[in-house]
């Protein structure tokens, strides 16, 4: 194959759009860079000032944009494992975002500077607050909440992610690249590949992102535990990131590719698919409630009685009304999924949603007395984006927007939902 050309079926050649490669996005690195540079420039300022602060607001970004981008190897992995062929065409969108992941290993490197200012078990056990139940919890847990071991894991959680990430990217890549063309033998070869590696290794990752969601979230106050939030961390992370595939797969069709490619069916699918996990979000924050509440272990209520009160009880309805609530009913609508601004509106909604859901989850621990937001929050959350929007985009450009390669790749454009 060269070009945008593609060997039919009859022998002969035909155009595939499909095969064009992208050539767009300069503005979107060049001012991703720009304000990663000045967002990252300002959260070293202010750690200068409020060093707590600036290390709380960056671990909240970082949790924030590790979400999307661990959302978006899940979902690649999940699709490969079913066979499925209606999100094929959006394949190579939600690659872009799996493959952050070594800028995101770079971007957690300033955690560690002020990983002690963050989690209390990195304190000496006579530093700390004296809070008997606390002290006990982080000596009975010291096997595990070290910094070594800590580190060990953080490198092991982002080798899995970048290698599954890269293999699945590379092998879509070399599709295009097969002798007989996408019906071929190599290709189907690649395809199984790419459905045997995602199969054997979900279950990994499960294991994976429960423990990632216990060391960075859950480890903040030591003395609570949550047998549900790593499914919970999940939810909120494959909601999220359909929520950016839908509105960076619309970008990539207004500056004029996919078009024919990815069809009012395909949003209507991402609708569909942002309802499912709406609706998962919202199961798994209400059974977590429900088994602390009728547990009743006072060291586990504390936890949700600091964030259902003051001004945290504001962010709590919002979450329940806001989040579930608004974003449940608008997702029932059948119109509202097959019209694409409409559909962006909802999409831009619930990643402001999920933003004040990871606020919610992890600034009580620096603010127990009331939400207090920071212009250091912004200026996290701008600096990682940014970067991690140039690199993203620089891995998309100059190759092609759909992996016509895929033995289904044709399935999928004829793709047809109601």
């Amino acid at each position: 194959m060269s070009g945008i050309e593609e060997v039919s079926g009859d022998g002969g050649v035909r155009d595939d759009p499909g095969l064009a490669p992208f050539e767009g996005g300069g503005r979107a690195i060049l001012w991703g860079l720009v304000i990663g540079v000045i967002g990252l420039g300002l959260v070293i300022i202010g750690a200068t000032i409020d060093p707590r602060q600036a290390a709380f607001s960056y671990l909240m970004a970082f949790i924030f944009w590790h979400t999307i981008a661990f959302g978006a190897l899940v979902h690649l992995m999940i699709q490969h494992a079913i066979n499925a062929s209606w999100a094929i065409v959006l394949r190579r969108v939600g690659e872009g975002v799996a493959t952050t992941f070594p800028i995101l290993l770079i971007l957690a490197l300033p955690l560690t500077i002020g990983l002690d200012l963050i989690f209390p078990w990195t304190e000496p056990v006579g530093a700390l607050p004296d809070h008997p139940d606390l002290r006990a919890r982080i000596v009975h847990r010291g096997a595990y909440l070290n910094t070594t071991f800590f580190y060990l894991r953080a490198g092991a959680y982002f080798a899995v992610w970048i290698l599954i990430a890269w293999l699945l990217q590379r092998w879509t890549l070399r599709q295009f690249e097969m002798d007989g063309g996408p019906g071929g033998p190599r290709g189907r070869s690649l395809a199984q590949a790419q459905r045997v590696l995602s199969a054997l290794t979900l279950p990994l990752m499960a294991f994976v992102i429960t423990f990632a969601a216990i060391d960075w979230v859950m480890s903040l106050e030591p003395e609570w535990s949550s047998t549900i939030l790593g499914v919970y961390y999940y939810a909120g992370s494959a909601l999220a990131f359909t929520a950016v595939l839908t509105l960076l797969s619309l970008a990539v069709q207004r500056a004029g590719y996919l078009e024919g490619i990815v069809t009012l069916s395909h949003y209507h699918a991402l609708g569909k698919l942002m309802l499912v996990f709406v609706s998962l979000w919202g199961y798994f924050a209400f059974v977590q409630l429900l088994l602390i509440w009728l547990a009743d272990i006072p060291r586990e209520v504390e936890w949700f009685v600091v964030r259902t009160a003051g001004s945290w009880k504001v962010g709590a309805w919002i979450l329940v009304l806001g989040h579930f609530g608004l974003s449940f009913f608008a997702l029932l609508s059948w119109r509202a999924k097959r019209h694409r601004t409409s559909l962006a509106i909802i999409s831009i909604w619930i990643i402001t949603m999920h933003f004040i859901d990871i606020y919610w989850l992890i600034m009580p621990a620096l603010y127990p007395g009331g939400a207090r937001p920071h212009w250091l929050d912004l200026t996290s959350l701008l600096g990682i984006g940014g970067l991690l929007l140039a690199y993203g985009v620089w891995r998309f450009r100059g190759r092609p927007v759909a992996p016509v390669g895929d033995p289904r790749y044709e399935r999928s454009l004829t793709f047809y939902t109601t």
